[in-house]
């Protein structure tokens, strides 16, 4: 299933910065965070989240004491 993941990127002063990623997650890359219970899309979009935050990293984006990071929204996208 294909997830648009929305991060607000606050850096200071309040200079803000909307960030989307399209990530992919499967049924598989989410059982260790469902343990004994059956995969549900709450799960799906915890394992949403934290891809877009490795993401973010991955791409170079910086952070300095006192930005934040903040999840504005995770949207499923039917295909």
């Amino acid at each position: 299933m294909q997830f648009r993941v929305v991060l607000d990127r606050d850096y200071g002063e309040e200079q803000t910065e909307e960030v989307d990623f399209w990530v992919n997650v499967d049924e598989e890359d989410c059982y260790e965070m469902a343990g004994e219970n059956p995969v549900s899309i709450s799960e799906m979009k915890m394992v949403a989240v934290e891809y877009a935050m490795n993401r973010f990293f991955k791409q170079n984006y910086t952070m300095s004491v006192g930005d934040r990071v903040t999840v504005v929204e995770v949207e499923e996208k039917y295909v």
